[in-house]
């Protein structure tokens, strides 16, 4: 049984965080809250307690769940959440982040729907939006699209999956942002930056956010050691001038500073370099490496 009172407490500490505004956050991050190797992510009450074992995690429902669900994070899997506990969730749902409405997912496989660790950097886009234009890449169901477009902004999300990107059109829906305002793209990232550059197409802002490895549909492999700095300079040469380039990894094996050296290798013009934030509920390993590079 995992300790009731550490999850009580944990939930505690994240009073302040969670609001009529917001209501997805990491309810539980691992040895951050004092208990190694369990995480919690509470999305408007409905709980995936993830492990990093194959042992399902026994939580006390006096702790206020909804419904609990259990991912084991293990590399191989891609499967979704398993139903342990409360209300079976057969369809999706909608949270709240900072007042934006996103779709969740306990079916859809690998992700719900919304990396709950880029609240803050979101927030962020969305007060440098208004009048710029975003290219959002591998862009997945287009969260950082919403928020810029809720701030004003007019975005471009581009992405290897059309299920994603129709995931991305109903999320600007709810959220009373008409979709054929805005483009959603359905190709390579590479590909299309290169086409982009071609036609001297470019962005104000461009996001990019890549998964640590990826196949694409040529089995062409992407792995973030090793070529994310080509993509960097490739999104650096469709920036207008002035533009505003948002890099991120969760790739553990490098540092932040070895992260930004590739960028400044990779990239020919000078650019001030601005970290980026993990939002305070998570407490524990700080994984996520994120920078906003003015060119």
């Amino acid at each position: 049984m995992i300790p009731t009172e550490k999850i009580l407490l944990a939930a505690a500490k994240r009073r302040t965080i969670r609001s009529d505004q917001t209501n997805a956050v990491r309810l539980f991050d691992g040895v951050g809250d004092g208990f190694p190797g369990l995480q919690i992510d509470d999305f408007a009450g409905r709980w995936i307690a993830q492990t990093f074992g194959k042992t399902q995690p026994a939580i006390d429902p006096a702790v206020g769940y909804r419904s609990l669900y259990w991912k084991p994070l293990l590399k191989t899997s891609q499967t979704g959440p398993e139903y342990l506990a409360g209300e079976r969730i057969e369809e999706p749902f909608c949270v709240l982040e900072c007042g934006l409405k996103f779709e969740i997912n306990f079916r859809a496989g690998h992700s719900p729907g919304l990396f709950l660790d880029q609240r803050i950097n979101r927030m962020h886009l969305r007060s440098r939006a208004k009048d710029r234009s975003l290219l959002n890449t591998f862009a997945y169901t287009c969260a950082f699209g919403v928020a810029a477009a809720a701030g004003g902004g007019s975005t471009v999300n581009l992405d290897l999956s059309r299920q994603s990107l129709d995931w991305g059109k109903r999320n600007y829906e709810i959220n009373q942002i008409c979709a054929g305002d805005h483009d959603f793209v359905y190709g390579d990232v590479f590909d299309w930056l290169m086409r982009f550059q071609r036609r001297g197409r470019k962005f104000d802002i461009i996001v990019l956010d890549p998964p640590t490895f990826s196949r694409d549909r040529k089995e062409k492999v992407f792995r973030i050691q090793d070529h994310y700095g080509s993509l960097a300079a490739l999104a650096a040469d469709c920036l207008n001038p002035d533009g505003l380039l948002f890099c991120c990894t969760n790739f553990r094996a490098i540092t932040f500073n070895e992260f930004l050296g590739t960028l400044r290798t990779a990239i020919d013009r000078p650019f001030k370099a601005v970290p980026g934030s993990m939002p305070p509920d998570f407490t524990g390993d700080r994984y996520l490496k994120t920078v906003w590079l003015q060119l």
